[in-house]
């Protein structure tokens, strides 16, 4: 950081603050809207900021003030220029922040200088008083703009070049900012002043897509904690921030954490402070193995696979659950709650909580997945696990460990009786019921599709096909979303195997389940009848209508059936197409993809592949393909398929080592989370029948071990 080693020359004071105020400041909330509220924006010299803000108070009814010429100089009675060049950089800032600290103005929108973010001090100071807005401007428009300008009072500047002063400050706006505007060349002060009215007039509240407390609606935190509505319905946010081509293109080269940033900000996080959602990100994604944590590469022809794979437990879960646990950890600090994770999985779900999780490590875990319905792989992950755990295999289908979970969730009397042995408990859903869950999804096919800019497959613009195997439609619903932020998305697929109620559904408008048998498939984590998320979907494209998505949903639990009207089914096969994979098509496509390029594709991947395949590519118009997990974690499956008949052993070491034995691609080497399992000790292995009595005597057993443990560790 060039800047600050120029200035560590002396002894500096202010420097452990400013680290201070790039820590402490995450716990800061956004400061309520009123009248008196000041409106500070922030942002390198050139970034506009004293034009944007004649504009915007005009706007809000605000007074105005420039720091530079209204209020440092009428103090110091001398210009800028001239006392920094009396005092010299070091001296500056502290001036600087000093009448800084004097400043009590109210409802005023203020053009900060460059350098008053520097001061933690001053920054604490005025914090309370309002709110920062970081003008985020191209460093090359910045670079240009200075040059014609002739700036000639920017602190650093008599020893480093400009680029780097604005390099380092870059990193300190972005640890001081309650709302980011990206500013684009050719938008004009008004443009960014009206952006800025929107930002501001977001609203920051989520309701429930059946309609409950849309009176008095929850922010992004509460959602968090809670997971699931009391009337049974999802948490969706009110409103979300469209991102325009040119926004877009600003994020084309960033890596994924910093683009994982920007598209959540585009949703209403409340009182959770950005910075906060940074550090919590780049936490979460640093368990990755690969650099780019979610590449995209060429497979065949026209398609192209985003490699989700590449998190501690091998599939694109950690995406999302490495990301919630930190964030729970945050958003339920101090809060005097003990929060607890009740999941259901189909596979990839609990072994990504467990390990999400298990560095959370007063958090006692309930996992429960149908015994007969994932991988031995997967089931190895889970029953490896360590912690304050329970894993149960269930007598039963996902859609029953699924139906649980949310039953126990609104059993307020079992609830009590779960807080009596444990006090305080509170259980979470981990689940992509869970809104925080979910959101992360949205950032896939936004980083996927800008990768595909990155390496000149496309221009920014163009369009392009996605295709998601589907099970709970959480995936999907990502698409959904990415598409309606902005993203140019042609056709969104939904790939299902034989359980294909999700199919089916989008060709008739018909959710059927009446007499549909459940069906166990070589590719479990999509074995699901009743998928979540659907009801956000539809929520989301019938305008907010909860009063439709309740009724639906409400026959579906009652009937295993509802039917839409044929408007709701034009918009729904207007937004998503649907196919489905028998399992020996699944197989032929394992094969065929290896043979033709030398690389292992797992069975849920192949499921999309072969949906994909079957759309017309005469356009040439590219297909990104989400590749779920790594293709290890199904070994049976594809040694059945790779070897063209049913593999006769059951162990999994040798499964492996027969994969290893098979020439493929370089990139298509067994994930090395994987490698460890058979040196682990199985330890869950309890099996229980398919009722609520049973799973709840389990979990009470547990409870009462785990509250044993507590009050141990507290004696000790």
């Amino acid at each position: 950081m060039p800047e600050m080693d120029h200035l560590k020359s002396k002894n500096q004071y202010w420097l452990p603050n400013l680290r201070s105020w790039a820590t402490d400041g995450t716990k800061r909330p956004l400061l309520s809207d009123s009248k008196e509220r000041n409106i500070f924006l922030m942002g390198p010299p050139g970034a506009g900021k004293t034009t944007v803000a004649k504009v915007l108070g005009k706007l809000l009814e605000k007074h105005v003030m420039d720091i530079d010429d209204d209020w440092l100089e009428i103090h110091w009675k001398t210009s800028v220029a001239d006392k920094l060049a009396e005092l010299g950089d070091e001296g500056f800032l502290e001036a600087e922040g000093e009448e800084m600290l004097k400043f009590q103005k109210k409802n005023y929108v203020v053009s900060l200088t460059g350098s008053n973010a520097l001061h933690s001090r001053s920054m604490e100071h005025l914090s309370k008083s309002g709110i920062f807005i970081y003008l985020d401007v191209p460093t090359s428009l910045i670079l240009s703009r200075c040059k014609l300008m002739k700036i000639d009072r920017i602190v650093g500047q008599s020893t480093k070049s400009l680029a780097d002063i604005l390099a380092y400050r870059q990193s300190i706006y972005e640890n001081s900012y309650d709302i980011r505007i990206i500013v684009n060349d050719g938008q004009t002060q008004i443009d960014i002043a009206h952006v800025i009215c929107r930002e501001l007039n977001k609203l920051q509240k989520y309701v429930s897509t059946r309609g409950f407390q849309n009176e008095n609606s929850l922010e992004f935190i509460d959602v968090v904690k809670r997971g699931l509505s009391p009337d049974r319905g999802l948490f969706v946010s009110i409103s979300f921030s469209p991102l325009s081509l040119a926004e877009l293109e600003r994020l084309s080269g960033l890596s994924y954490q910093e683009k994982a940033l920007r598209v959540i900000e585009r949703f209403p996080l409340g009182t959770l402070h950005p910075s906060q959602l940074r550090s919590i990100i780049y936490s979460a994604y640093g368990t990755f193995l690969h650099d780019d944590v979610l590449p995209v590469t060429h497979l065949r022809k026209n398609q192209y696979l985003i490699e989700t794979y590449f998190g501690p437990t091998a599939s694109f879960k950690d995406l999302s659950l490495q990301l919630l646990p930190r964030l729970l950890n945050v958003v339920t600090e101090n809060d005097g709650v003990r929060h607890g994770l009740l999941v259901a999985t189909s596979g990839d779900t609990g072994t990504a909580v467990l390990d999400g999780f298990s560095r959370l490590p007063n958090s006692p875990i309930v996992v429960l997945y149908p015994k007969d319905g994932v991988s031995i792989v997967q089931k190895a992950q889970m029953q490896t696990a360590t912690g304050p755990v329970c894993v149960l295999g269930v007598d039963g289908d996902f859609d029953f460990c699924q139906t649980m979970v949310k039953d126990i969730f609104n059993d307020s009397t079992l609830n009590e009786e779960f807080a009596k042995i444990v006090p305080y408990l509170h259980f979470s859903s981990a689940n992509s019921i869970n809104w925080a869950r979910f959101l992360p999804q949205v950032v896939f096919t936004v980083s996927s599709y800008l990768k595909l800019v990155e390496q000149n497959i496309i221009k920014l613009g163009e369009p392009i096909d996605v295709c998601i195997p589907t099970g709970n439609f959480g995936n999907i619903l990502g698409a959904v979303y990415a598409r309606h932020l902005g993203l140019p998305l042609r056709r969104l697929i939904a790939a299902s195997n034989v359980n294909n109620v999700i199919a089916d559904f989008v060709k008739t408008g018909v959710y059927d389940l009446r007499t549909r048998q459940f069906m166990h498939t070589i590719t479990p984590s999509i074995d699901i009848l009743i998928s979540s998320n659907l009801e956000r979907f539809i929520y989301l494209i019938t305008d907010s209508d909860y009063t439709i998505v309740k009724q639906l949903f409400e026959d579906l639990e009652r009937n295993h059936f509802f039917k839409v009207g044929p408007e709701l089914h034009s918009k729904i096969q207007s937004e998503i197409s649907a196919g489905w994979t028998s399992e020996a098509e699944c197989l032929k496509t394992i094969a065929s993809v290896y043979k033709e390029t030398g690389k292992f594709i797992d069975p849920h991947t192949a499921v999309a592949v072969h949906v994909a395949s079957s759309y017309d590519d005469s356009e040439n118009v590219p297909m990104l393909i989400s590749s779920t997990a790594h293709y290890a974690k199904f070994p049976t499956a594809m040694l059945t398929a790779l070897q063209e008949q049913p593999t006769q052993t059951t162990d999994m070491n040798v499964m492996f080592d027969t994969l290893r034995s098979l020439p493929h691609h370089p990139s298509s080497n067994i994930h090395p989370e994987l490698e460890k399992l058979s040196l682990k000790t199985r330890v869950h292995t309890k099996n229980v029948a398919a009722n609520k009595e049973a799973i709840v005597k389990e979990i009470k057993q547990f409870l009462n071990q785990f509250s044993t443990q507590i009050v141990d560790k507290q004696q000790l």
